[in-house]
């Protein structure tokens, strides 16, 4: 899907730097997944972007929250409920 530079940077456990991180759209399989994975929406929401970035939940919990703002801005727009229109079917 893209790739979104981060604002803020961090070292994750394994000792690499996070710059950026290369998303990558979701399927329905993720949903489910994040919905077996707990009832609570702020931990689906972590399961969804540990999914669409490739990074552990560790990782996703060092996130500043500006570049957690973009994750979740790349989430609605993959949904259609972002600034850009859905496509008409």
């Amino acid at each position: 899907m893209g790739k979104v530079t981060l604002q803020y940077p961090f070292t994750n456990a394994a000792g690499q730097r996070i710059e950026a991180l290369d998303i990558k759209r979701l399927k329905r399989a993720d949903l489910k997944a994040a919905s077996r994975h707990s009832q609570d929406d702020a931990d689906q929401e972590d399961f969804l972007f540990a999914r669409m970035t490739g990074l552990t939940l560790e990782d996703i919990d060092q996130l500043d929250i500006a570049d957690s703002r973009a994750l979740s801005d790349c989430f609605r727009q993959m949904v259609g409920t972002g600034d850009q229109p859905a496509a008409a079917g």
